[in-house]
């Protein structure tokens, strides 16, 4: 269990993020660049997982075969030209990598060497939880903050006692609550997950992903709640918009 909940970090912590080696060449030259698919990457050199390493030459450009340690690991006949590796198939430790390129006219085109140091996968956790562990703290610091700050600043009571087309929902908006509709400013501090904020309703408490609102929507959504928290008065069991229209009828006949 404790694996699954570190694999799971691990992948939102590096899901959709790239490291990316490019080393320039001359003009006609073969450049090769190494991205992770998958993995751990210090920035510095060390690296675990799968990756992938990727040349690119000039338009005469037709085959490339790719090296580790002086070691061919796989050639490729088709642009773009790319082969992908597991670390944990090598031996610990520095390994060079590198292409040769060969091109319609003979040319041999060699690509610069870089070296990368292949560590553990346990070494891989480390580190990487090195970096999470920072990143939820700060994380589940801000969804603490944006529990307390609304509560020290009078919650519902403060915006709810407004009428509608008076509240100020600051410069993250508003959202409306999933659950009682109520609707609320998000704070600037709260967790973004992407597709909206982490938020917690001041009115009923329900913790939910808000995205921000649009201002028609969030006007309809005060109408509806100041409807609901100042009803309109009742005379003699006749509404006061009933009244209105009575009066507007028994008008036309005055004066005849």
């Amino acid at each position: 269990m404790k694996k699954r909940l570190i694999t799971l970090l691990l992948v939102l912590l590096l899901s959709g993020i790239q490291t990316l080696a490019v080393f320039a060449q001359e003009e006609g030259e073969l450049t090769l660049s190494m991205s992770r698919d998958f993995g751990y990457s210090s920035g510095t050199g060390d690296i675990q997982g799968t990756f992938s390493m990727k040349a690119s030459g000039p338009d005469a450009l037709v085959r490339v075969e790719f090296f580790i340690d002086d070691t061919l690991i796989a050639e490729d006949r088709e642009a773009p030209y790319k082969v992908q590796f597991v670390t944990d198939n090598y031996p610990l430790g520095l390994h060079t990598l590198y292409a040769v390129g060969y091109t319609s006219d003979d040319r041999v085109l060699n690509s610069r060497e870089f070296q990368a140091n292949f560590v553990s996968a346990d070494e891989g956790w480390q580190a990487a939880l090195k970096i999470m562990v920072p990143v939820i703290g700060l994380v589940l610091l801000a969804a603490l903050l944006s529990a307390i700050v609304p509560a020290l600043g009078g919650g519902r009571k403060n915006r709810s006692s407004l009428p509608p087309g008076e509240r100020n929902y600051g410069i993250a908006g508003g959202t409306i609550c999933t659950r009682c509709q109520h609707p609320f400013a998000m704070n600037l501090m709260s967790p973004n997950m992407v597709v909206g904020k982490l938020v917690r309703c001041p009115a009923c408490g329900k913790w939910f992903i808000g995205r921000r609102a649009q201002a028609d929507v969030l006007r309809k959504a005060e109408d509806v709640e100041w409807a609901h928290e100042h009803p309109a008065p009742q005379v003699s069991g006749v509404s006061e918009q009933e009244k209105l229209q009575k009066d507007m009828e028994d008008s036309k006949y005055q004066g005849l």
